[in-house]
């Protein structure tokens, strides 16, 4: 490895941004209210408004993984949040790791994970495999946001603890655990916010595109009404821990993953030398409150008015810490959402929800119509979700069924039903003449090792095998896949490039324009040369 003899930007400082969730729509839908933070980005950045994830299960995990790396998750090796083991038989964290301890607090009872099962290096492994000297922290709300964009090699990642508040880490990373951190709490740095509560701006409800606070299928852990406070929260679903749930569910929690970014950049002093640090930020409370109040609502619209203008006063902080001419600031998301379907129904679109009653109703009716044209008496269908189908391999094994035979029929039988845009066998995703739709992006999420043996993609704007409330992610259509890109340079003017982009596409060109040659074959290419 070594630097490129080229001129290229001398940035002190890296800086990613992944807000999760955010669709790259809402710089246009609610471009009236954006007035800082966002403004400045779309002035003064490089900003593709055509950007898209290139892999079908666009997750958190899978997401951040792959614009951490510049891989899609068949090769970066995080193809889900959590994954279905084909060797052990079971679901785990895709991130668990437990052999790792808590450090730099008394107490912590979340996960145990680490970036052990990422396979490949992230941007700031680049950077200080270039430069002993560089530094790399993330943080974020969501461990796996933190962790998989941190890397292999993170001088430290950070997240949160809502139990103290505090942002929490473990001895995967060798560096001690400052000092400083350990008293750097949401429940002391945001109290006001907490007591305040969650309050909605009136002067921006005009641009929603719904009629009225509380639409029929909103529902998470607050009431599904303004204002969202201590007291509004569910007691079925929120009991212990408010604050901490608090900044799990508003825009404070984002705000405090800001403020927290800003004391990683003074305390560990980033960016104050000619070694070029990094620094990766996910918001996370986005996804919470997207999932719960959907892309339609009166939440998702005042998250980012509020969130606007805590990344105007990050960005500011950072212009004077750093110096606006000393850094390169990336921002785009993990994934996007798909809308309410109940929303886009009253708005005559085609678009249902399907409870998963009837979806294992469908399953058991499949699983019986192929037991009676195979003349098995064994169960066919042996576990089912949203996301996909396994077979009961041991028929094959057993020499009971042709497995081409049964499994091209349950592909066959599981695009009959009218919520289910295709299904996706090994058969297919090992098949290089196969033209199915999606095949590509299908390809892009898998490995052998994870994943049931069929692949699901529901009907676009149809959700299967869903709770009755909310809404989510994880397909290949573009709701889900259309995300941000916004690449702030020093000394460049912004431009709007309409051009097709990949967020694997976020680190060979953060590489390139930072000076640094690696010998790797990224699936992304470097945009560099397009602006």
């Amino acid at each position: 490895m070594c630097k490129s003899p080229e001129k290229h930007i001398k940035a002190k400082l890296v800086i990613v941004i992944s807000i999760d969730q955010m669709k790259s729509e809402y710089l246009s839908r609610f471009n009236q209210q954006l007035e800082a933070g966002f403004k400045y980005l779309l002035d003064s950045a490089i900003v593709y408004t055509n950007a898209h994830h290139n892999h079908a299960t666009t997750t958190t995990a899978a997401g951040h993984a792959t614009l951490a790396t510049g891989f899609f998750p068949s090769h970066n090796g995080i193809t889900d949040n959590t994954v279905y083991n084909r060797t052990l038989g079971y679901k785990h964290y895709s991130i668990e790791d437990t052999t790792v301890r808590f450090v730099g607090i008394e107490t912590c009872n979340l996960n145990r994970v680490s970036a052990k099962p990422l396979l490949k290096k992230a941007l700031g492994d680049y950077i200080k495999e270039s430069d002993n000297e560089s530094k790399s922290y993330s943080v974020a709300l969501k461990d796996r946001a933190s962790i998989l964009m941190g890397g292999k090699t993170a001088n430290r990642a950070f997240w949160f603890d809502a139990a103290s508040t505090q942002m929490v880490s473990t001895d995967y990373y060798k560096e001690t655990y400052p000092n400083w951190a350990k008293t750097y709490t949401a429940n002391e740095v945001m109290k006001a916010d907490i007591s305040r509560g969650w309050v909605l701006d009136q002067s921006f409800t005009k641009i929603a595109s719904i009629s009225s606070d509380s639409f029929e299928r909103e529902r998470g852990n607050f009431n599904p009404w303004f204002p969202h406070t201590l007291a509004s929260f569910d007691t079925m679903r929120v009991r212990d821990n408010k604050a901490g749930a608090f900044m799990w569910n508003s825009p404070y929690g984002d705000a405090f993953v800001l403020e927290f970014a800003h004391q990683i950049i003074v305390n560990e002093n980033l960016g104050t030398n000619n070694h070029t640090d990094i620094l990766s930020i996910g918001l996370s409370a986005a996804d919470v409150i997207g999932h719960h109040f959907g892309p339609n609502s009166y939440e998702v619209l005042d998250y980012y008015n509020k969130i606007d203008f805590y990344l105007a006063e990050f960005i500011e902080k950072l212009n004077q810490d750093v110096g606006k001419e000393n850094y390169i600031l990336v921002l785009t998301a993990d994934h996007g959402v798909a809308a309410m379907p109940e929303y886009l129904a009253g708005q005559g679109i085609d678009a249902k929800r399907i409870l998963g009653d009837q979806f294992d109703a469908d399953m058991a009716i499949i699983n019986t119509k192929l037991q009676d044209s195979f003349h098995l008496s064994d169960e066919i269908i042996l576990k089912a979700n949203y996301g996909g189908v396994e077979p009961n391999m041991t028929i094959f094994e057993k020499g009971k069924a042709d497995l081409n035979r049964v499994i091209n029929t349950l592909t066959s039988e599981l695009e009959k039903l009218d919520y289910i845009a295709g299904a996706y066998s090994f058969l297919d995703i090992n098949d290089s003449t196969s033209s199915k739709p999606f095949i590509t992006q299908i390809r892009n999420s898998h490995r052998d090792e994870f994943g049931y043996y069929i692949k699901l993609v529901p009907t676009e704007n149809y959700l299967i095998d869903m709770r009755r409330n909310g809404t989510t992610h994880g397909t290949p259509h573009a709701y889900d896949t259309h995300v941000p890109l916004m690449i702030k340079l020093p000394k460049q003017e912004g431009q709007t490039i309409d051009k097709k982009a990949y967020t694997v596409d976020i680190v060979p060109t953060v590489l390139d324009l930072i000076g640094i040659q690696v010998n790797e074959n990224f699936d992304g290419t470097n945009l560099a040369p397009s602006f």
